[in-house]
Formats: structure tokens, C-alpha cells, sequence
């Protein structure tokens, strides 16, 4: 079960700082609800997840994989996420696979709370966040990176220690 929470809930954490008023932390349910997408999905290391020859550590321009990636958070305090996970086959070609999680949301005083309907039970989980009016970002380090890259060693995909992400709300 473990598996299969800890990308969603990495997708809802964030840790950016704040620069301008437009980016002021804002700390309520009604603020989180709304629908994000994937904008950036950005590695600590260049890698070449197609096999093109050329590396880069912006994973939307190595495969397409990620581009369901999204996030809805309803007034009701319901939400919805695709997620998807990268893996490998033996010839070291990406194969992509994607789900829907949903679940129950809270978020107060800086905290989200997110409660995950998987296979039939439940799964809680608190992290402190910060949220800008535009955007949803988060880091996952290499406790969680391999939630995203399933087997990810001896493959184009195994030198990556961090992950950050940036949904833009639509």
C-alpha cells in the first residue's frame, strides 16, 4: 500500500519559497481547491530517459509520460490525481504507466492532510505546505524518487536523487 501512496503524496507536498505578493502563501481549503496540471518535472541530473543521445533534467522534454500528471481538489474536500510511474524494460526503453488515486483533503494552518482510498482501505498523511495562488510545488528526494522509477537501477533514470515538481493551477 505503501507503494502506491507515497507518489500521490509526494505530488501533494510543497516546499518553494515565496518571492512576490502574486506568490504570498495562502492557508485555507478554499484557496487549494481547483484543478492543476504538471508544468515542470525537473531531475538534480541530466538523463536521457528516450535514448535520444541528449540529456536534460526536465523530464517533460525526455518523455511524455508525465504529461497526465494532474491534480483536482474539490470544494468538498474530495480530490483526484493521475499519477505516473516510469519503469524499464530489459532492452532499457521507458515504459509508462498512469493511475487515478482519489481521496479526502484537508488543509489548515500550513498542514495538508490527504486521505487515499487504496485497494479498498485507507491511507492517511500530514505534511506542513506551502501553496501560492498559481501553483503547486513540491521536492521528493531519493527516499521517494523511486515511487516515480520503478527499478530505476542500471537504468537511464538511476543517477536521479531529486525531484521537483511545479503544477500550475488551470
Amino acid at each position: 500500500m505503501k507503494n502506491i501512496i507515497l507518489p500521490l503524496i509526494a505530488m501533494l507536498f510543497v516546499f518553494t519559497a515565496c518571492t512576490n505578493d502574486e506568490n504570498q502563501s495562502v492557508n485555507s481549503n478554499a484557496a487549494l481547491v481547483g484543478n492543476y496540471v504538471l508544468s515542470t518535472l525537473t531531475a538534480d541530473v541530466a538523463v536521457d530517459l528516450n535514448q535520444d543521445m541528449v540529456t536534460n533534467t526536465e523530464l517533460t522534454v525526455e518523455t511524455n509520460c508525465f504529461d497526465a500528471m494532474a491534480i483536482s481538489f474539490n470544494a468538498d474536500g474530495t480530490f483526484s490525481s493521475t499519477i505516473a510511474e516510469v519503469s524499464f524494460d530489459a532492452a532499457n526503453n521507458l515504459i509508462c504507466n498512469t493511475s487515478v488515486e482519489s481521496g479526502t483533503y484537508s488543509y489548515a494552518n500550513g498542514t495538508l492532510t490527504i486521505t487515499v482510498n487504496i485497494n479498498g482501505g485507507t491511507a492517511t498523511e500530514s505534511q506542513q505546505v506551502l501553496l501560492t495562488p498559481t501553483t503547486l510545488s513540491f521536492n521528493v528526494d531519493d527516499n521517494d524518487v523511486a515511487q516515480y522509477f520503478s527499478g530505476a537501477a542500471g537504468t537511464p533514470a538511476s543517477g536521479i536523487t531529486n525531484l521537483d515538481f511545479v503544477y500550475n493551477k488551470i
